[in-house]
């Protein structure tokens, strides 16, 4: 299974007012948009600004609590696409640097607010990039492919606000 690794573009709003986070690969090449829950928004828009919140948010909690607990959040990963939902896992490993790592199942927009906290990278498999992805400035793109061109016109409306995060 090969994997993309990604990051978060940012948080924008759709044209029927629902948030997504948006990711893109290192090139530019692909994004790949995951709708999410406001409160999903709030927290990895914070996680983008460094913020934190005067208390602690799910994420900061559960990242104070893997730091208390001797666990290190490896990476998270995106890891299929079907009937219109992402799916995710967390990889942690528990305490030594060599002890084996355990996978755990995750809402996206959760992992991708831990890895923000954590600093981990975000990796997407590449069958959901192809299922999922939205490719441009790939001259090897179908360009006829309507699915391609309609994620393409919804990415336009997307407003990202002003975000200066990459």
């Amino acid at each position: 299974m090969a994997m993309i690794e990604m990051e978060v573009e940012g948080i924008g709003i759709d044209g029927h007012n629902n948030p997504l986070v948006l990711l893109r690969d290192k090139d530019r090449t692909r994004f790949i948009p995951i709708w999410i829950g406001a409160a999903e928004a709030l927290s990895i828009q914070m996680g983008l600004d460094d913020r934190v919140a005067p208390r602690p948010m799910t994420p900061d909690l559960i990242n104070n609590v893997m730091q208390t607990l001797e666990m290190r959040l490896v990476q998270v990963t995106v890891n299929d696409f079907a009937n219109t939902v992402f799916y995710a896992r967390l990889h942690l490993r528990v305490g030594a640097p060599d002890a084996p790592i355990q996978e755990l199942d995750v809402r996206p927009s959760d992992g991708i607010a831990l890895a923000l906290r954590s600093g981990c990278p975000i990796l997407v498999d590449e069958i959901v990039s192809e299922k999922a992805g939205v490719p441009f400035d790939n001259p090897d793109a179908e360009p006829d492919n309507p699915e391609v061109e309609r994620f393409k016109r919804l990415l336009e409306d997307v407003d990202l606000g002003d975000s200066d995060n990459n």
